[in-house]
């Protein structure tokens, strides 16, 4: 529509009609006319661009493809368009509360577009065909480009030079990237594991177990308790010997406090054994272990085997949290930890623990609802 705009303009002079200046001048956003009531210069503006400078339109339209398609298959071609539209009014808006001096262009629009696509896509990266120092096409993130843009239009704002409608710039990324949080949040925008509102909601969860970790301590808290009886290690015959063979290995490692081949050990018990399990206390001892070392899989199936084994522990509940928390934050399981939470809730005895339940519990009925 803009090309096409500024294309017909131009027939229309080379034809002797009217001239491309004073066809876009027609076009324009100006304070006194809305005062007037031409309230159909909030349209009509954002599709008039410099009549003596085509890279203003170049530009505009460069920055529309980069981060307005992608938007644009997110939000749908009507929702989009509207969006769009919505963003330049506001734009105009803005320049008409700063300035007496008329305006055009889509750039307002395209700045909408972009403060949503932060918002949509923060870890994006773009291509760039870069003409400094290092001559070549490079990725970078999405974010630095709009960062950069953001910082240029603040100084020239508060420095303005040239006939550029920085305030406007400034209220397009201001809306786009409110409207996108609210359009996601609401749910009108169905929410994925690329936007901003979902990587904020991860890094909550990372903290929240975090404190889970510290609060319950990473291997002393949930741990043996002090009226446990001594490890033993087990020879009964009615095993089978390599399970029996391997479980005792495992228990003498962590005696004598090696566990990183405790670690290995367990694995090759669980490899070839899938359903054995150690002593109550030794069995959470080599399941905080392979959490804190970052072998969120094999936490995981520990503290299963040791809820399965000892679903009455007095440690139960806090390691039905903490593998809650596994599941959800690491291993893309909500549907698995919503029992584990609705099971923990009643038992746990920190007001912590319980509000992190509830939050957990939240999060995984509202992922199920979507």
């Amino acid at each position: 529509m803009n090309m096409l705009v500024y294309l017909f303009a131009m027939v229309l002079e080379a034809g002797g009609g009217a001239r491309l200046d004073a066809f876009m001048n027609a076009m324009a956003l100006s304070k006194a006319g809305l005062a007037d009531g031409e309230f159909w210069q909030l349209l009509t503006y954002q599709f008039a661009h410099s009549p003596v400078d085509l890279f203003h339109l170049a530009f505009n339209m460069l920055f529309l493809w980069i981060f307005g398609s992608a938007l644009e298959d997110r939000m749908g071609h009507v929702n989009f368009v509207i969006f769009l539209v919505m963003g330049g009014g506001v734009a105009g808006l803005a320049h008409t509360l700063t300035s007496i001096a008329p305006v055009i262009g889509a750039s307002g629009a395209v700045c909408a577009a972009t403060g949503g696509f932060i918002v949509l896509f923060p870890r994006a990266r773009i291509r760039i065909l870069l003409f400094f120092f290092l001559i070549g096409v490079y990725m970078i993130p999405a974010m630095w480009v709009v960062a950069f843009q953001v910082i240029v239009d603040m100084v020239g704002w508060f420095n303005p030079q040239g006939a550029v409608a920085y305030s406007a710039h400034l209220a397009g990324y201001a809306y786009g990237f409110l409207l996108a949080v609210l359009l996601v949040a609401t749910g009108i925008v169905k929410s994925d594991e690329f936007d901003l509102l979902f990587l904020m909601k991860q890094r909550r969860r990372r903290a929240a177990y975090r404190r889970v970790v510290n609060e319950t301590g990473s291997t002393s808290r949930l741990n043996q308790s002090p009226d446990s009886k001594p490890i033993p290690v087990l020879t009964e015959t009615d095993q089978d010997p390599e399970e029996a063979t391997l479980r005792s290995k495992v228990i003498r490692l962590i005696r004598h406090d090696r566990m990183e081949e405790a670690q290995v050990a367990f694995r090759d018990l669980m490899s070839s054994h899938p359903r054995a399990v150690l002593p109550e206390s030794t069995q959470l001892e080599i399941a905080n272990r392979l959490q804190s070392q970052g072998d969120r899989e094999a936490a995981a199936g520990a503290y299963e085997r040791f809820l399965d084994a000892y679903p009455s522990s007095r440690q139960a509940p806090e390691v039905r949290l903490l593998l809650a928390s596994l599941l959800i934050r690491f291993l893309e399981r909500p549907e698995d930890a919503k029992p584990l939470l609705e099971e923990a809730l009643p038992d746990l005895k920190s007001d912590g623990h319980r509000a992190l339940a509830r939050r957990l519990l939240e999060d995984t009925n509202q992922e199920s609802m979507s």
